[in-house]
C-alpha cells in the first residue's frame, strides 16, 4: 500500500486489504517519489489498528545515515513495528544520497538488540553467487522483486527455510490506471489482472508468501488479493 491522503482514509484502505491480506507492507519512496515515512505510516497503523494490523516498514539507505536508522528502529520497535525491509532504494530527485548499505544498516541493527526481524531485496536477475551471498547474511526474511517466477526459487526456498529466514516474492499488478507509473519497472516484476491466480498457483511451495502490490489502483490491488486467495 501507498499512502497519499487523510489518515482517516488510509485507516479505510488499510482495514479493507486486511479482509484479504495477512499484513500490511507500507513502501518508502517507492520509485523514488517523495512520499510520507513508511515508518511513521506503519507506526501510526500500529498504533491505530493494534493487533488487528501486522505490518512491514521499509527503509530506504540513501536517505538516512546508519545513526539515524537506529533511531528510526528504535521507533519502529516502540511503536510495535516488528519487521522491518532494508533497501536501498532507487535515486531521490534532490539533494544528496545517504552511504550506508543495507547490510551495513542490518548489521548496526543487530549491534543495538532491537525487537525486529530484518528483511533484504534479492534480485534472481543477478549470479546465484551473488544472491547466495546475501542470504547467508542471514536476514530474518527475503524479498524476491525478479524475475518472480525464476526457475530458482526452489533451491532459494530450500536454502532460506534451512536458515530460518522467510522468502517471499513481491507481486506488482499493472493495470491501465497506472501502467504510465510503471513504464520503468522491468516486464519480469509485473503482471496483468488476470495472470495473478496462475501466477500465485505456480509460486505456492517455493514461497513463504506473496506480496501483492498495484501502486495508485486499489481497486486492482483489491481484486489482485481476492485472485491470490483464490489461488493460495
Amino acid at each position: 500500500m501507498t499512502p497519499r491522503s487523510s489518515l482517516e482514509k488510509l485507516l479505510d484502505v488499510s482495514r479493507r486489504l486486511l479482509r484479504l491480506a495477512d499484513s500490511l507492507d507500507v513502501p518508502d519512496a517507492p520509485l523514488g517519489i517523495p512520499a510520507p515515512s513508511s515508518a511513521m505510516i506503519a507506526s501510526l497503523l500500529k498504533s491505530r489498528l493494534g493487533d488487528e494490523a501486522d505490518v512491514i516498514a521499509h527503509l530506504r539507505t540513501l536517505d538516512v545515515s546508519e545513526m539515524g536508522a537506529v533511531n528510526i528502529a528504535m521507533g519502529l520497535s516502540l511503536a510495535g513495528v516488528r519487521r522491518l525491509l532494508l533497501l536501498r532504494g532507487d535515486p531521490p530527485p534532490f539533494g544528496s544520497p545517504c552511504g550506508p548499505s543495507p547490510e551495513d544498516v542490518a548489521s548496526r541493527l543487530r549491534s543495538v538488540g532491537l525487537d525486529l526481524r530484518l528483511g533484504h531485496l534479492l534480485s534472481l536477475a543477478k549470479p546465484m553467487s551473488e544472491v547466495m551471498k546475501r542470504v547467508g547474511l542471514g536476514a530474518d526474511f527475503y524479498v524476491v522483486t525478479r524475475p518472480w517466477n525464476s526457475p530458482s526459487l526452489g533451491s532459494l526456498h530450500r536454502e532460506t527455510s534451512a536458515r530460518g529466514s522467510k522468502l517471499y516474492v513481491y507481486l506488482v499488478v499493472i493495470s491501465e490506471r497506472n501502467k504510465g507509473l510503471l513504464s520503468d519497472i522491468p516486464k519480469e516484476e509485473v503482471v496483468a489482472p488476470n495472470e495473478v491466480f496462475d501466477a500465485v498457483s505456480s509460486l505456492r511451495g517455493n514461497v513463504d508468501g506473496v506480496i501483492v502490490s498495484s501502486p495508485r489502483d486499489l481497486e486492482a490491488q483489491v481484486r489482485a488479493l481476492e485472485e491470490a486467495r483464490r489461488a493460495a
